[in-house]
């Protein structure tokens, strides 16, 4: 008898109600594929890991669309959110971390793990909770070499005596570029194990699109985020904390956080908490702020600004608008004539909170040694204030009393 694709397309349905019925009964995502797969080869077809996978996605979303919502005076669980790192790194769920490559990603969550590994209380102006845990890197988008120079300086690996590198606990196992990890059914199976037997653990995937190249799924289709799913249903369970790396697009660059990730926009719906990087200045490249914000389902928005000063060390500057008015400030402090430069000077050093157009022109007198127009003083004062930086206060009314001029704070 000869299969026809008639056949395989009846396979695939058939196949497609299984993965639904393994989802109705709560079948353990690592159990799933092996009996999918088993299923096909006694149909006479062959399923790789991309196959296996699409099939368990159009299987959830058939459930999905069948699945009831909540009824009225039914009791349901209600799962109190905690953090690892305030309203940053949320434990025991998926958090994404994104940003264009080359902004320190990697680096500043390795920062974290140190922070935390070191019992300190709080990282750049945030709250450490949870304390210390096991630590899981799944690395395959750097080198080794890339890796101990990141992780020395927090604490999490160093050279020996031989000039070896070594990675030290609590992280306790690192895959990287030499020695990959990829999110197929096999190593998700070894990592659930590894959770498994060391509850609480944090493990960090980096990044997305190295990480799905061994299973040959495309991170701009929908059916990319699948070994996600699946390694999210066979961690979280053990309360593992899982911190996902992932590249912006450069066409999304410095939109929302849930918008700017490379490929599908799936990705970002599969995590409760995202962390977003983006330049301060993307177009100053002697500026090396980093503006992070977050977005998440239930936590208060972050919003600050901070900078890698050496390899892994990270230091807090404020919050993004604090800075984005000094930088105005400074363009429109760059652009003053001399003569504004100067008055603007005398007003920032000057003892008291005004200066009046008499009080500037006798300090520009004494400065100059030469007698100042006092028309000019008051000219070149409101012009200052034209440029907001600094406020005119109003004379009171049918008095001869000169407006006063005060620093802005």
């Amino acid at each position: 008898m000869t299969i026809t694709y008639k056949d395989d397309i009846a396979t695939f349905d058939e196949l497609v109600e299984i993965a639904e019925e393994l989802l109705k009964q709560k079948v353990p995502p690592l159990k799933r594929p092996t009996v999918i797969r088993n299923q096909a080869l006694s149909r006479k077809l062959s399923l790789r890991d991309k196959d296996v996978f699409l099939i368990l996605n159009k299987a959830r979303n058939n459930v999905k669309k069948a699945e009831e919502g909540e009824v009225p005076d039914v009791e349901f669980d209600i799962k109190e959110e905690k953090w690892l790192w305030n309203n940053l790194i949320a434990e025991g769920t998926l958090n994404l971390v994104v940003s264009m490559p080359k902004v320190g990603k990697s680096s500043l969550i390795s920062a974290f793990l140190g922070a935390l590994t070191r019992g300190s209380t709080d990282f750049l102006g945030q709250e450490l909770l949870g304390g210390v845990r096991s630590i899981y890197i799944c690395g395959t988008d750097q080198p080794l070499g890339d890796w101990v120079q990141i992780l020395e300086p927090v604490g999490l690996a160093k050279k020996s005596s031989k000039g070896k590198g070594v990675i030290l606990f609590p992280l306790k196992k690192l895959w990287h570029k030499g020695k990959p990890i990829y999110l197929t059914e096999e190593y998700i199976e070894k990592l659930a194990q590894l959770a498994e037997e060391d509850k609480n653990s944090i493990f960090v995937f980096d990044a997305f699109a190295s990480l799905i190249s061994g299973t040959g799924l495309d991170e701009n289709h929908a059916e990319c985020v699948q070994p996600i799913r699946m390694l999210f249903e066979a961690l979280v369970p053990t309360g593992a904390t899982i911190i996902l790396l992932h590249h912006e697009g450069s066409t999304n660059s410095y939109k929302r956080a849930s918008e700017a990730s490379r490929g599908s926009n799936a990705l970002p719906a599969e995590a409760s908490q995202i962390i977003q990087l983006n330049w301060l200045t993307a177009d100053n490249k002697n500026d090396n702020r980093i503006s992070l914000t977050t977005q998440g389902r239930n936590s208060r928005p972050v919003d600050m600004v901070i900078e890698q000063v050496d390899r892994a060390m990270w230091v807090h500057h404020g919050n993004t608008q604090e800075i984005e008015d000094e930088l105005k400030v400074e363009k429109i402090l760059n652009g003053l004539t001399e003569r504004q430069q100067d008055v603007y000077e005398i007003i920032k050093e000057h003892p008291i909170d005004f200066i009046t157009p008499t009080q500037l022109a006798e300090k520009v007198k004494l400065a100059e040694k030469e007698k100042t127009n006092l028309d000019l003083c008051r000219r070149t004062l409101d012009q200052l204030v034209k440029k907001k930086l600094i406020e005119k206060g109003k004379t009171p009314t049918n008095q001869a009393i000169e407006n006063r001029y005060s620093k802005l704070h």
